[in-house]
């Protein structure tokens, strides 16, 4: 396949507000670096500005990426949406690729309409799940339905997010591509003088239940001395959790250390000794498997993408709102912690490489 100009465009993108939001996007952009030449498109609300709309244009790693900032608003929203229609219209593609459905899947099969090209899309949404699609309007169900079906191929990170989709009546061409997976690891680990239990994401009860984390970790603090809690991430119900540390008088055993850069959490998850994720919802859990390529064992609920490649030689696997089976986990993992290697972690890490999901996505380019 010759090297194709390919246009993407992201509901969720890294940006100058929140530099993380939707980083699996760019590093899938950049996996394919390699084979293609690769524009990225985004838009982002914020209040912060100058102007009512401004637009930014950087070159990161040789990725154009443009990101129109504009201020609430209808009539701006309006504003924003033509000019980004009118820098779709004049971008020079043979490709187009819409990350997460919405706007981006709507633009992206008007756009190959116009100049008869052909175009996937890849989602990551959760909604389908948890009943957010449902409540859309009708418009927006029916602009996901009719567009998914008019791709080429519609990408998903795991075949229970597929399942979740086709539950909601969307129906495509569904291909399976991961989340990439990568991180600089430390080449001399000191691991923390106390057993480590980690927890890294939002802090949101109603997606994560990290409650449920620290009403357990109560109870394994209480049967051993050499334990803590390190809980990373910044969300809604942060002062919940610090609350209910104080009520469990347990803020000598947690640690906060609120949002952290990539490389940071890297290097927490080096120093700790398990991560525990007790989600109700994933699509996929890119914190797990960076968790595996830092070489230490996971405890998950089975909450619709961990267990696709979780297993009972990288950690536990538990029901999804089960406190007993969670508590069970964790003191599993502590007394069984040897039998868990780092080499076989990292083993199920390495399918995630930007390396083998850039051949992936390339090779799936090729069929259309």
């Amino acid at each position: 396949m010759s090297r194709k100009k390919i246009l993407h465009l992201a509901k969720w993108y890294p940006n100058k507000v929140e530099p993380l939001l939707g980083i699996f996007v760019r590093k899938q952009v950049k996996s394919i670096q390699e084979y293609h030449t690769n524009k990225v498109l985004s838009i982002y609300q914020s209040d912060e500005l100058k102007h009512t709309i401004e637009r930014h244009e950087t070159n990161f790693e040789n990725v154009i990426e443009v990101i129109f900032y504009y201020k609430k608003g209808w009539f701006t929203r309006l504003k924003v949406f033509l000019a980004v229609a009118k820098e779709v219209k004049q971008s020079d593609c043979n490709f187009i690729h819409a990350h997460i459905m919405g706007w981006t899947s709507t633009v992206a099969y008007l756009y190959s309409l116009y100049k008869s090209i052909p175009f996937v899309i890849t989602e990551h949404w959760t909604g389908y799940r948890k009943g957010s699609f449902n409540a859309l309007n009708f418009t927006s169900r029916y602009l996901r339905r009719f567009t998914a079906k008019g791709a080429s191929q519609l990408h998903v990170v795991s075949k229970y997010l597929k399942a979740d989709m086709m539950n909601c009546s969307i129906n495509a061409n569904y291909t399976i591509i991961p989340n990439i997976v990568e991180g600089l690891r430390e080449s001399k680990i000191v691991k923390n003088k106390l057993f480590s239990f980690v927890f890294v994401g939002d802090i949101d009860q109603q997606n994560k239940n990290i409650f449920g984390i620290i009403k357990a970790f109560k109870i394994i603090s209480s049967e051993l001395n050499n334990v803590q809690l390190d809980i990373v991430g910044l969300g809604k119900d942060y002062n919940e959790c610090m609350k209910l540390c104080l009520e469990l008088e347990l803020s000598s055993k947690v640690n906060f250390h609120g949002s952290k850069s990539n490389t940071e959490v890297f290097s927490i998850l080096q120093k700790s000794h398990v991560l525990v994720l007790n989600s109700f919802f994933e699509t996929f859990s890119i914190i797990c498997a960076e968790a595996l390529l830092c070489g230490i064992p996971v405890v998950s609920t089975k909450c619709g993408g961990p267990e696709s490649f979780l297993n009972n030689k990288t950690g536990v696997l538990i029901d999804v709102g089960n406190e007993t089976q969670l508590l069970n986990a964790m003191r599993t993992v502590y007394s069984e912690y040897e039998y868990y290697t780092n080499p076989e972690l990292e083993k199920v890490a390495e399918q995630f490489s930007s390396k083998v999901i850039g051949q992936k996505l390339n090779s799936f380019y090729e069929l259309i």
